[in-house]
């Protein structure tokens, strides 16, 4: 059976829309953009930190998603992360604004799940917002131990502790 080519264009558009590549499936949850991308400068103090994935997330994700001062093993940012009702848009809202000069690094979990139960892939738009996977060795593992960031949540199917963003504010 021959798909009517307006359907077949729009599926297309949707997952370059939300992937940056053709070749994901357009069912998977991907993250669709964050704010501020990785390798970001010149962030004002008071940005608004956000994550959009391209579908619904389940409840208590955010329980996998953190806000470091220098890198994924520095401090956590304290502040609170809310979901939009839609729960599509993750935002954080630090308690105090950023320290001026100072580098963060954003990190999402490996272990992040859509509403629908799947991980959330985030090898098809690592390019394209400056991320890093979060490897055991960033991490801390290894003989010299780990972070509290590594457990059940945290690390992915693929071995991976997620994804980090890291930016320097203004």
């Amino acid at each position: 059976m021959r798909i009517p080519t307006p359907i077949r264009f729009g599926a297309v558009a949707l997952a370059v829309a939300a992937c940056g590549s053709s070749t994901a499936p357009a069912s998977r949850t991907v993250v669709a953009s964050v704010t501020p991308a990785g390798g970001s400068v010149a962030v004002p103090t008071n940005v608004a930190m956000t994550v959009t994935f391209s579908g619904p997330m389940r409840a208590g994700m955010e329980m996998y998603a953190a806000v470091h001062q220098g890198s994924v093993t520095g401090p956590v940012v304290p502040g609170s992360w809310m979901w939009s009702a839609d729960h599509m848009q993750l935002m954080f809202t630090p308690t105090m604004p950023l320290q001026a000069h100072t580098t963060y690094t954003m990190h999402l979990g490996g272990g992040m799940l859509d509403a629908h139960g799947e991980p959330v892939d985030y090898q098809s738009c690592v390019d394209r917002m400056g991320g890093a996977w979060a490897t055991p060795q960033m991490m801390g593992g290894g003989m010299m131990g780990g972070t509290s960031m590594m457990g059940p949540g945290w690390q992915g199917a693929n071995g991976m502790y997620g994804m980090t963003f890291t930016f320097t504010t203004a």
